[in-house]
């Protein structure tokens, strides 16, 4: 989200300084993997029209600096008993006139086949699934941002900011470095919390495992997309891609994960995950079961109580904007949060109506009067 804001700043010809904690891409950033999901299929036709405008400029992003940032697969939902987030996802997409297909369990399964049918009642395919290739989104981001002319600071822990006597607004380093600026943009994913004090009793910071497995190299290619799609069964959790980094898929579970601390959690994914990963192939996509363990990892998840984002001003100081809160469904509106951000610093508004986004939703915290 920051990288997005800058190249969006950088562009109305500001003087931007971008501050990371660590080496950009951040490894511990919530938005850090080689994959991340884009769809439209959301119940919401707040998302579906914001996953609309993104997708717009994550492939303007793509012919600005030559990067591949996606790959087409299709998504599905996999619906158990009535499904009523797929029905409606399915009705929210339909209703701006985009393309999706609700299927009975055996239409889809003979579709791609890879799929028990016999584990689901229906699916809603979503043909816009992509593939966003998370690391490469963000060096391509930074890439621009430095063409650009922002200067990009790594390795400097902002540890406190506030306003000056001058009336900007102040920042200082646990090293004991400070930088001012008129203007600033915090988004510090789950480290927000300790940064703002006001939310650290409404974000949560939770551990999400990642695995990699490879399928057995006679049934690999069926296992690549387009063959393939993304799936989410929401029931259980569990979500994955096909075939797309050194030959192996990926599953994660979206289930909220225990609360840790964003500087210190165990790294390791345990293996009471990985047979659970099994258990959902063994039921759901059977070739699966036995394939080999190529990779996994932890992230965090930075949440909000309702999964909706944290786009406005601080509660306290005014001209200091928050974007947290993704709730580990926000990669993909990175590039479009970018642009949100970007006018709201240049201007104080938004040609995006992002009212149910602010901290007025959530009890407790004051608004700043603009």
């Amino acid at each position: 989200m920051g990288s997005g804001a800058a190249c969006e700043l950088a562009r109305s010809r500001l003087s931007v300084g971008l501050i990371d904690q660590a080496p950009l891409p951040n490894p511990q950033g919530a938005s850090i993997d080689h994959s991340k999901v884009f769809r439209f299929a959301y119940p919401d036709p707040f998302y579906v029209k914001m996953a609309v405008d993104s997708l717009r400029l994550w492939r303007e992003l793509e012919q600005e600096t030559g990067a591949q940032l996606m790959t087409h697969s299709g998504l599905v939902l996999l619906a158990k008993g009535h499904g009523s987030f797929e029905t409606q996802s399915y009705n929210a997409l339909r209703s701006i006139d985009l393309d999706a297909e609700l299927l009975d369990n055996r239409a889809f399964a003979s579709r791609f086949p890879q799929f028990n049918a016999d584990a689901f009642a229906f699916a809603v395919y979503d043909p816009s699934g992509l593939i966003l290739h998370a690391d490469s989104c963000v060096r391509a981001m930074l890439d621009l941002a430095r063409r650009l002319g922002v200067s990009i600071l790594e390795g400097l822990r902002i540890e406190s900011f506030s306003r000056s006597t001058s009336g900007r607004i102040e920042l200082r380093t646990c090293g004991g470095e400070r930088f001012d600026c008129a203007k600033l943009l915090l988004a510090s994913g789950p480290w927000t919390r300790e940064l703002i004090p006001q939310l650290s009793a409404t974000l949560t910071t939770t551990r999400q495992e990642v695995v990699y497995f490879e399928p057995r190299s006679e049934i690999a290619d069926k296992f690549k997309p387009p063959r393939f799609p993304m799936f989410i069964e929401l029931s259980s959790g569990f979500y994955g891609f096909p075939v797309h980094h050194k030959g192996a898929m990926k599953i994660a579970n979206h289930h909220k994960g225990i609360q840790v601390d964003p500087y210190s959690f165990d790294s390791t994914v345990g293996d009471d995950f990985i047979d659970r990963c099994r258990a959902f192939f063994s039921e759901v996509i059977p070739a699966l079961a036995n394939a080999r363990v190529a990779e996994s990892r932890v992230c965090i998840y930075n949440n909000t109580p309702d999964d909706d984002f944290i786009i406005d001003w601080h509660p306290e100081l005014e001209n200091v904007l928050i974007a947290t809160g993704f709730s580990g469904h926000g990669f993909k509106f990175g590039s479009v949060v970018g642009r949100i951000a970007g006018q709201l610093l240049v201007s104080g508004r938004s040609s995006y109506d992002i009212e149910r986004l602010r901290l007025s939703r959530i009890g407790g915290l004051n608004e700043v009067t603009k």
